[in-house]
């Protein structure tokens, strides 16, 4: 499989939703070197599904997890994929880039494509606050499901209460004097 295979196959189904993207080949490997190939994509969020279903139409389809923080004023999904999973041809590498409002972080679940997304969007759902409609479980994977706050998030009021211990970056939000 080549990456100009897999980004036609996104530009089909997706046309202009298809936001941005860049091909990104990179070399990996320290005694046999060769050159994986990588797609990174800027998708809405309602259209992840339909990007998601046209990756796995091509062939095998793994995904590695979804990545999230908090962008300020909006929260960043990472959507990372390998397009051809262990077949003979070889694999692309996709990243599914979106992004959510925080008054309004909500992205369609893909579970419904590849159940293999549970686990991730479980953790988005505790760690980020984001809603994945069509999830068939939301419980939390890692923190208490009573936990009243979501620690990846940099406007929660209330996370003070629970940080036992904060590295000096972390007290002024990264900035540099």
């Amino acid at each position: 499989m080549r990456a100009e295979q897999v980004l036609a196959a996104l530009s089909r189904a997706l046309g202009e939703k298809l936001q941005s993207y860049e091909l990104r080949p990179r070399e990996v490997g320290v005694s046999k070197k060769w050159t994986v190939e990588e797609i990174w994509a800027e998708v809405p969020r309602e259209d992840i599904p339909r990007a998601v279903a046209a990756l796995k139409a091509l062939g095998p389809l793994h995904i590695s997890i979804i990545t999230g923080h908090d962008a300020g004023e909006k929260i960043e999904l990472l959507y990372h994929l390998a397009v051809g999973f262990g077949t003979e041809g070889g694999e692309v590498m996709v990243t599914l880039r979106t992004f959510l409002p925080k008054e309004d972080p909500t992205v369609p679940s893909i579970c419904g494509i590849l159940p293999g997304a549970e686990t991730t969007e479980r953790e988005k759902i505790e760690f980020l606050g984001v809603d994945f409609p069509g999830i068939p479980r939301r419980d939390h994977v890692f923190l208490p499901d009573d936990l009243p706050v979501h620690p990846w998030r940099r406007d929660e009021p209330e996370l003070e209460k629970f940080i036992r211990r904060m590295v000096e970056w972390e007290k002024d939000d990264g900035a540099k004097s």
